[in-house]
């Protein structure tokens, strides 16, 4: 294989690897034969192999684990449509609430701001406040807004 160079980008990411060398390009390490830009990084202005001794399937594999790796669990984040969510009510719920919502105005509240989202996430903290408001009501029991919630 003819010797590889490399070109990165100003953050150091590799951006073309060529048969050539051309203006901008870093020769690639003495003993490179692989074209997986991932391999390469910048050290001290040159290209170096990050897993030398490694084939590409290897490095792929490693590459795949470390970012696994450093996957950070994300703020819980369930968005819905709004039927979606209705639907995870009983008719008899349903009509229970409705029902409520004709004399409780903190349930009219709650179905009015209902009409007007765009989607409901389950982990918001107002979506949770008002099935919980439901549950002080004897609307739902906490175990159902447990289950409307996951």
């Amino acid at each position: 294989m003819p010797k590889l160079y490399i070109a990165f980008h100003d953050n150091g990411v590799v951006r073309d690897i060529a048969t050539e060398a051309l203006e901008g390009y870093l020769p690639a390490p003495s003993k490179a034969t692989s074209t997986l830009a991932l391999r390469y990084a910048l050290q001290d202005g040159k290209a170096v192999d990050r897993f030398p001794g490694k084939t590409d399937e290897e490095v792929l594999a490693l590459i795949s684990s470390e970012q696994a790796a450093q996957v950070v669990a994300a703020p819980s984040q369930k968005v819905i449509t709004k039927l979606a969510f209705m639907n995870r009510f009983t008719m008899e719920e349903l009509a229970a609430i409705y029902t409520a919502a004709k004399t409780e105005v903190m349930v009219e509240v709650f179905l009015d701001k209902l009409k007007i989202a765009e989607e409901v996430n389950l982990a918001d903290a107002q979506t949770i406040g008002g099935l919980q408001a439901l549950a002080a009501s004897g609307l739902l029991t906490e175990a159902r807004v447990q289950e409307v919630l996951q």
